[in-house]
């Protein structure tokens, strides 16, 4: 586990379109690198990528995770709940009191995995991905 680093970059974009199927600039992970390069995480295993949790600041007290993408052959491993628990940890050290994130409507799976870490539905977003399917904002309370 350790923090994303410029010459992560291909491998990050690589592993997040391969999971998402949608592609992101170069430029938006730059951006996200520079404005709080402690929010980009990363878990590689046997010398490859497995996992990546990338996020951003939504002012002084709250974060907002943008993606968490864990590859195919890593599933079940505990590389997501090692993520999480990083990006957790370094929101106490930055005095982050709130985590905000969003799921697709339909991916349960990721819906019950946040809430087994204290997220909580709070309100549907209507079409907010580019195929027109709904998103779950989801929020924790950092203790």
């Amino acid at each position: 586990m350790r923090l994303i680093e410029p010459r992560d970059l291909d491998e990050v974009m690589a592993l997040v379109t391969r999971i998402f199927d949608q592609v992101f600039s170069e430029e938006m992970y730059m951006a996200l690198h520079q404005a709080w390069p402690e929010g980009q995480i990363l878990d590689v295993e046997g010398g490859r990528l497995a996992g990546v949790l990338l996020s951003m600041k939504r002012g002084p007290t709250t974060g907002r995770v943008l993606v968490m993408a864990v590859g195919e052959g890593y599933r079940d491993m505990g590389i997501g709940s090692h993520l999480l628990r990083a990006f957790n940890q370094q929101c106490v050290r930055e005095g982050i009191l709130r985590v905000v994130l969003e799921v697709r409507a339909s991916n349960l799976r990721a819906q019950e995995f946040y809430r087994r870490y204290g997220f909580r539905p709070v309100e549907p977003l209507v079409s907010y991905y580019p195929d027109g399917e709904d998103a779950v904002v989801m929020t924790r309370d950092i203790a």
